[in-house]
């Protein structure tokens, strides 16, 4: 073997075995490949911001950037993996959350503007209307995280959740208040700010923590509060609760949207599209199984019509199928249903490449040429017809990707790895096979007598 043979072997080999490792141990399929939407099941929502019309372009393209950006952050504080968050359009904004089985619940955590107010509570009654009478102007009458529980506070915040440097769901040891409360830490200017407000107030004054409009709790003011303000910042940096009786899975979407900041605008559901996952699975399975159909029935084909040459390029089809696979889980990508049909395409597109050397091959055969001569010419001549096919391929599939979206996306995603893994298979894998096994020198092809 030369030493480009010898190159070419150790590349190959590094591949298959890299490949493997990184789909081992290959089941369950969810569990090696990211699954889109389609195949997982999950929630779609398209939220669209409201209030931009009399904004310039650039500032709308802030404005997006910023809700995608949120969005971002309340899905992975939550703990939704793998969700797929774009802009659309000029005011709107595309989610996808595989795995995601409540619609409602992805509607509360996106749609939430998460406005936390730290404001004096004046009175407290059952009715609104017993508090109207005693409201003047900035006051509000806003009601309680509980039922029948209204407020009337004081117009100006005295904080806001601007300030917020993290919230914790934490589990209450008091047994007079059992359950589930929120630990609100402030960065130092909001608890120098925090310091400020508890100065101004006395003690038994309430404090009303109010979020989106909704007072979920109104503590008073203690001694003990206000002698820690009189330490400084750093004794009520994080001594501040908001406390409601919160099931866990609202105190962890809280936690979620208070970590995440407030939206720059109120956002409203447009679309909302719910895929179970008895469906998804569904899908995996047709897909898997209209997949295995093909690569059995281009397999046999090549068998049938070019015998032993047929078995090289099975061969070739698996790697390339291995690369493919093992490149979506390197680059994190997402398999979708329209990529499930680019990889059943890469299936014919790679054995293009077989056919276009064993046909040179076998006309170099025909020739009267030896065997190394004939494999080494095949190729030579089928380089160039190999090569512009599959960058021509490669260029579509980019543009695709990068102005396509969705399903669009998904197709090119599959089909650009498939082609340039097919091309790695064919121009060094399959020479190698060719060159230096038992199988080269099957070429499949009658050799006419040679004439005395």
């Amino acid at each position: 073997m030369k030493r480009r043979d010898w190159i070419y072997l150790g590349v190959t080999l590094a591949v298959l075995f890299a490949a493997v490792g990184l789909l081992y141990p290959f089941w369950p399929f969810n569990r090696v490949i990211k699954l889109g939407l389609d195949l997982q099941g999950g929630v779609r929502l398209v939220l669209q911001a409201q209030g931009l019309e009399e904004m310039t372009q650039a500032q709308r393209n802030d404005v997006v950037d910023r809700l995608v950006t949120i969005f971002a952050e309340r899905v992975d504080q939550y703990g939704l993996a793998n969700a797929e968050i774009r802009p659309m359009g000029q005011d709107r904004v595309e989610v996808r959350i595989p795995g995601a089985a409540d619609p409602e619940q992805a509607r509360e955590l996106l749609g939430r503007t998460a406005i936390l107010e730290f404001r004096k509570v004046l009175d407290e009654a059952p009715n609104p209307d017993d508090l109207a009478a005693k409201r003047v102007i900035p006051q509000e009458i806003l009601p309680g995280k509980e039922p029948n529980r209204y407020y009337l506070v004081e117009g100006d915040p005295l904080l806001t959740g601007e300030v917020l440097d993290n919230a914790e769901v934490r589990v209450s040891t008091d047994p007079r208040q059992p359950g589930l409360y929120i630990l609100l830490t402030f960065n130092r200017a909001g608890a120098e700010k925090f310091v400020e407000a508890l100065r101004r107030l006395q003690v038994n004054d309430r404090l009303g923590i109010i979020l989106d409009g909704v007072v979920y709790s109104a503590p008073a003011i203690s001694s003990s509060i206000k002698e820690a303000a009189a330490q400084g910042w750093r004794a009520v940096q994080n001594s501040t609760t908001i406390t409601g009786r919160f099931s866990y899975e609202e105190a962890k979407l809280l936690v979620a949207v208070l970590r995440s900041g407030a939206l720059p605008t109120r956002v409203t559901v447009l679309e909302e599209q719910r895929i179970g996952p008895t469906l998804g699975a569904e899908y995996v399975r047709r897909g898997g199984l209209a997949l295995l159909v093909s690569l059995v029935l281009v397999t046999l084909y090549m068998l049938l019509y070019y015998r032993w040459y047929g078995v090289i390029a099975a061969l070739h089809l698996i790697l390339t199928m291995l690369i493919v696979l093992a490149a979506l889980r390197v680059f994190n990508a997402t398999l979708t249903l329209p990529g499930i049909g680019g990889l059943m395409l890469t299936i014919g597109m790679a054995v293009d490449a077989n056919v276009l050397i064993y046909e040179r091959i076998k006309e170099e055969r025909r020739a009267g040429k030896n065997l190394t001569a004939s494999i080494t010419a095949g190729f030579h001549r089928a380089l160039s017809a190999i090569t512009d096919s599959n960058i021509t391929t490669i260029i579509a599939a980019l543009i695709l990707f990068l102005l396509g979206s969705g399903p669009v996306e998904g197709f090119a995603i599959t089909l650009g790895l498939g082609v340039a893994a097919s091309m790695f298979s064919a121009l060094v894998f399959t020479r190698l096979l060719l060159e230096h096994t038992v199988l080269g020198e099957r070429v499949p092809v009658k050799l006419l007598p040679t004439s005395k």
